[in-house]
């Protein structure tokens, strides 16, 4: 029998204390909604999604729970869904949450519903209700727990969301735009498909498998180009290859990095390497 992501070893006293301190947290532990909402806004604006290791540096990422926490916590850095979604399940884990991972697919408004398999994210029960919770993408995910039994529009930080029906075996994660400016979908359509998700229970080996191909496999996207998202106080922050945007206050601004990734890094996303 596989070994599901359930035996993952917990953090210890000081190790959640560390993390907590990494993403800025100091409120409740208590296993609740409120503490988990407060959980994924904290973490979205604090860690990072980044391809620099297989992009930049040509590593293909090490999933050991270890190897994550001491790339994240202890070094500041940032990761992708497979780091982020697999570190932050551990932290839930640790705080007493019922958490599962479950697999994705990532579209961004592109509507391509052939898109592989290419991303986990984590399902969260609390109070009897399901939550779709993820801190894995940067933006624009929900800033907080979406549950996943309505159908209807919720709003989330003052940003509205819902899940709805899609291919058998699928659900889809819609957004409404931002009026006048959207840093990922600059035609400002009113609404768009970010991610489909199955509730089917995934293993330790679908994502390590997973790993294996999207940070080491030349063809990967994660390979091929550098991308890098965080959520601000009022907006989003992004690199996508050679290009910084970032939507602040309803407007994007766009700006060259040429010899400036490092400042950049540093700078926007508290990133030194």
């Amino acid at each position: 029998m596989f070994e599901e992501y359930a035996a993952v070893k917990p953090l210890d006293p000081w190790e959640i204390g560390q993390y907590l301190k990494r993403i800025g947290y100091t409120g409740s532990r208590e296993p609740v909604k409120e503490t988990l909402d407060a959980l994924i806004y904290a973490h979205q604006c604090s860690v990072p999604f980044e391809t620099l290791d297989p992009h930049d540096f040509g590593i293909t990422v090490d999933l050991h729970p270890d190897a994550v926490f001491d790339k994240i916590v202890r070094k500041g850095r940032g990761g992708y869904c497979l780091e982020l979604n697999g570190s932050f399940y551990r932290l839930l884990i640790s705080l007493g949450f019922e958490v599962r991972p479950c697999l994705c697919r990532v579209l961004l408004g592109t509507e391509e519903w052939t898109h592989p398999i290419d991303h986990r994210t984590n399902l969260v029960t609390v109070g009897g209700r399901t939550y779709f919770c993820d801190v894995g993408v940067g933006g624009p995910m929900p800033p907080a727990g979406l549950d996943i039994a309505r159908e209807d529009w919720q709003d989330l930080r003052g940003e509205l969301f819902r899940v709805a029906p899609d291919l058998p075996g699928w659900r889809a994660i819609r957004r409404r735009t931002r009026a006048g400016g959207d840093l990922y979908n600059e035609n400002c359509v009113a609404e768009r498909t970010e991610m489909l998700f199955t509730t089917i229970h995934c293993y330790e080996t679908d994502v390590q498998f997973l790993n294996q191909y999207m940070s080491g496999n030349p063809q990967a996207l994660h390979v091929q180009h550098r991308i890098l998202n965080l959520r601000t106080a009022d907006g989003y922050r992004a690199i996508w290859d050679d290009e910084y945007k970032e939507l602040r206050d309803g407007q994007i601004l766009k700006t060259g990095i040429g010899d400036n990734l490092h400042q950049i890094l540093e700078e926007k996303f508290g990133i030194v390497v």
